[in-house]
């Protein structure tokens, strides 16, 4: 059963901008420093609460040379992070004060990454953990962000893809279908673009969702292959596990176990301090560390 989001992944240009971004203006902590498993060159960077917590986590495949993204006929849309109801006001002045562009609506704060990947701050009636809040930043707990409370499918073919969704286990009307009992969303909007999106900066590459373990992503990936979806990959991430199937527009959707996470390789006070990597690519190690000076 579908425990709610797990994480969003997306491509940036470079490490150094994400970070700043991510980590000193929005305060979110860097909770792994890793590499893309089928990519070896390419930085994977993850982004979370205190202790990266699925469901708070923004991933980024670093690749210096990308290009522009353009949308087309299937896309992952927006992001909307809760932060506290009451919050927004300081969240406008934060923004200002680092000279980001942003606007306001009945729904929150629409802005920007610096690679262009759509944000929007939206109140919620909860407050972060104590345990979760991060602790590096003037922040205060009281208006940090607690978690990812909806995303955004744009597609050329919006009915095929709700029917889909709800197949696997969603529930709701009018596009608007919830994923987990915390109140998170997914979101199905229609487009009638008909050129094929082209991937590049700020693009979200895959929306992944939360399985309590590894066995339920087994159960899953048997279910899918029964009922002729288009199984992309099934493997195990080290941190977690993962079954990426292809919706009907042809985007990327993930699920991904709970267990073990990131402390399989790190204890909770060190996360994302050095170039971690799963067990089976330690044999790996130097050549890897070759690509990003060991850091």
């Amino acid at each position: 059963m579908i425990q709610g989001i797990h994480h969003i992944s997306a491509f940036i240009k470079d490490f150094e901008t994400t970070h700043h971004f991510y980590q000193d203006i929005l305060g979110y902590r860097l909770v792994k420093n890793t590499v893309n498993q089928t990519n070896l060159k390419m930085r994977h960077l993850f982004y979370g609460d205190y202790a990266g917590t699925p469901g708070t986590v923004l991933t980024f495949f670093e690749i210096p040379r990308i290009g522009h993204t353009y949308e087309g006929s299937h896309y992952f849309g927006r992001v909307s992070l809760g932060v506290p109801d009451g919050s927004l006001a300081f969240w406008e002045r934060r923004l200002d004060r680092y000279g980001c562009l942003f606007k306001r609506d009945e729904t929150g704060i629409l802005f920007e990454d610096p690679d262009g990947m759509k944000l929007r701050l939206m109140e919620i009636p909860e407050v972060i953990e104590q345990s979760l809040a991060t602790r590096h930043s003037e922040i205060s707990r009281e208006k940090q962000i607690i978690r990812i409370v909806q995303v955004e499918i744009c597609t050329n073919v919006p009915l095929e893809t709700e029917s889909w969704l709800k197949e696997i286990g969603f529930q709701g009307e009018a596009g608007r279908l919830s994923n987990d009992v915390a109140g998170n969303f997914t979101q199905v909007i229609p487009n009638f673009l008909a050129e094929k999106t082209r991937f590049g900066r700020g693009a979200i590459d895959h929306l992944a969702y939360a399985l309590r373990s590894k066995q339920e992503v087994d159960e899953l990936h048997a279910w899918a292959k029964d009922r002729g979806f288009i199984v992309e990959e099934l493997a195990d991430r080290g941190y977690f596990k993962s079954l990426y199937l292809r919706d009907p527009g042809g985007g990327r959707i993930e699920f991904a176990s709970l267990e073990p996470g990131f402390t399989l390789d790190e204890n909770l006070e060190d996360l994302g301090s050095g170039l971690r990597l799963p067990p089976f690519l330690e044999v790996k190690r130097a050549e890897i560390e070759s690509y990003f000076g060991g850091v």
